[in-house]
């Protein structure tokens, strides 16, 4: 199988166009950019691609067999409806979408198209060292505690698309990395959900949605997670991980990655952030649609899950109380 693919929105889809051009016989046919300040320049640097403002060229193509959505959040179920009506297989940057009525909707098309595949582009599953932490929480018996912490350390990035879309969510669109790490390490999904944000120091500017949540979760096994998204922190981009067992307790922090156990701090030896590997998680996809014996990195079932338990999280902010996760799938 061919993969010929089209690409919506050129910021972080410049990522899904390096992870897809010339990998196994892929290519990228079609780049569509709203931008209207970018077209001139894509037409210089991708001479031989059709460089469109027109998402439609890309659905309408029956010679396009993978479409990459990196538009902004409030466009993306629109264009996942539109892809798989037309029979395209998807590569979403997340969410999938922004409310659960929109999801409910995904959840019928995908079950009407069994013979089409998405995927959400939740690269911390691509990561070599949550790869080694997976091995490491084989017995979630042993598990009473974790907290993951979503560090954004990009604070400009508040004030472009993100401060004009009215139901832009800090939830959806950095939390969710954590709360996908958590459960795929663990393999256990949340029961129930309360969480707050807060708006302090960019209330009355152009971003006024929360910049800082924090959830708690009630896992299976009396697991207790904490997750935070803090979109204001004056620090780099970080993604701080510790798991609390009986008897070790592993962190990721700026300091390094340790393991303490038997009253010694054991150093874990990573490539984090691992920039290089968050390819992988598209090039697996690719992989699968070329040979289905090759296990997909995230199914289905487990992309609605997680944006089941987001949305639950916002339920829970609005409402400002602990409740149960209702799974939609």
């Amino acid at each position: 199988m061919k993969i010929n693919a089209g690409i919506i929105g050129m910021g972080i889809g410049q990522k899904h166009f390096d992870a897809i051009e010339g990998y196994k016989k892929s290519q990228v046919s079609i780049i569509c950019e709203k931008n209207k300040n970018k077209l001139d320049i894509l037409k210089k640097k991708y001479p031989n691609k059709l460089i469109t403002n027109d998402e439609n060229k890309i659905f309408k193509d029956k010679n396009i067999n993978l479409v990459s959505i990196a538009s902004y959040d409030n466009y993306h179920f629109n264009q996942i409806e539109k892809g798989l009506k037309n029979k395209k297989n998807l590569i979403i940057e997340k969410p999938l979408c922004l409310n659960l009525s929109e999801l409910k909707k995904i959840k019928n098309l995908l079950q009407k198209n069994k013979k089409i595949s998405i995927t959400s582009n939740l690269v911390l599953r691509a990561n070599s060292l949550f790869k080694k932490l997976k091995k490491i929480t084989n017995n979630t018996n042993e598990i009473y505690y974790i907290e993951g912490d979503y560090i954004w350390g990009r604070r400009q990035k508040l004030y472009g698309w993100r401060s004009k879309i009215k139901n832009y969510s800090l939830i959806h669109g950095a939390a969710i990395h954590m709360v996908d790490l958590i459960m795929w390490l663990t393999g256990l999904k949340p029961e129930t959900v309360y969480c707050v944000g807060k708006k302090k120091f960019t209330k009355d500017s152009k971003f006024k949605k929360n910049n800082l949540v924090v959830i708690l979760f009630e896992f299976p096994k009396d697991i207790l997670v904490k997750i935070t998204a803090n979109a204001l922190a004056v620090h780099n981009h970080f993604h701080e991980v510790k798991v609390y067992y009986n008897n070790k307790t592993f962190v990721n922090n700026n300091l390094g990655t340790y393991l303490f156990k038997n009253k010694k701090m054991l150093k874990i030896k990573s490539k984090y952030p691992d920039n290089k590997n968050k390819k992988k998680m598209i090039q697996n996809f690719i992989d699968n649609l070329k040979n289905k014996s090759i296990k997909k990195m995230i199914s289905h079932k487990e992309q609605i899950d997680l944006m089941s338990v987001c949305f639950a999280a916002e339920r829970s902010m609005r409402l400002n109380k602990k409740i149960k996760i209702k799974y939609i799938y």
